[in-house]
């Protein structure tokens, strides 16, 4: 589901909690884009925790302050990431996030203008929870990709940053993308119980995106500072990126994963 002409898709990959591998998700997920063709550009929005930089062993041209200055071209803030993913990258705590956090919410909705302009998809590693930034981009974006792991906190912590978001308007679509699964079954459920209680509670209904499994080349990769996609393409956790991918650009990605997809893929390597 590409964005129209001129108007990139917004997709917002968030999370409820730290430590559930969203930024690595969603910079995985940008360079399965990119190697398929869609003009993908990855913004870093993790203001004071950022660090795709850092996993993608890349130096910014810019990051994501020169947003600020509307004169200033796209192009020259962006910077050339794996597989012909570029990346807009953001400021870490280390390097002064302190005047990106007082933005005004009206420069988001310009920065995000001219940056979904430049491209097909404008992929937001997005901020812990709904503070600041990290609601603004949420409220604006075409789907909400809220990361999770299957652990109880997690999934409640999932929730409650879903709430927030539809208690302050929130209306688009939104998934759910479990990481580190052990199985099947356990991700499965973990889903069913945020579609239950979205549903119930919220009245909003959640997609199943997908899930990643525990594999062991995920934190290979990390280790070697390159996506997993790119170091290990054949591994089941890039077999499940490759699933997620495709199913956020078909004409048919409002339509449920079939059930039968992690057997499937496991069975490529089992």
């Amino acid at each position: 589901m590409v964005g129209m002409p001129g108007r990139g898709q917004l997709i917002v990959v968030a999370s409820g909690k730290g430590g559930v591998g969203k930024t690595n998700l969603a910079l995985n997920l940008g360079v399965r884009l990119a190697r398929a063709g869609t003009r993908t550009i990855l913004l870093d929005a993790d203001f004071g925790h950022a660090d795709a930089d850092i996993l993608l062993k890349i130096s910014p041209r810019a990051d994501v302050a020169g947003l600020r200055d509307p004169a200033r071209p796209v192009d020259d803030l962006l910077t050339d990431g794996p597989e012909g993913l570029r990346v807009l990258c953001g400021v870490s705590a280390l390097k002064g996030a302190r005047g990106i956090r007082e933005f005004d919410p009206l420069l988001y909705v310009r920065a995000l203008r001219r940056l979904r302009a430049a491209c097909d998809i404008l992929l937001v590693d997005s901020g812990v929870g709904v503070r600041g930034a990290a609601a603004s981009f949420a409220l604006l974006c075409d789907l909400l990709v809220l990361v999770t792991t299957p652990e109880p906190t997690a999934l409640t912590d999932c929730y409650a940053t879903l709430k927030l978001l539809y208690q302050r308007g929130f209306c688009a679509r939104a998934g759910v993308l479990v990481n580190m699964a052990r199985g099947h079954d356990e991700a499965l459920e973990a889903v069913r119980r945020l579609q239950r209680v979205a549903a119930q509670f919220l009245g909003l209904t959640l997609d199943n995106l997908g899930c990643i499994p525990c594999d062991r080349h995920v934190m290979a990769a990390v280790r070697q500072r390159v996506p997993f996609v790119t170091r290990y393409p054949r591994c089941m956790a890039s077999a499940c990126i490759d699933a997620v991918s495709q199913r956020l650009t078909s004409p048919v990605s409002s339509r449920r994963l079939p059930l039968g997809l992690w057997g499937r893929v496991a069975s490529l390597f089992f």
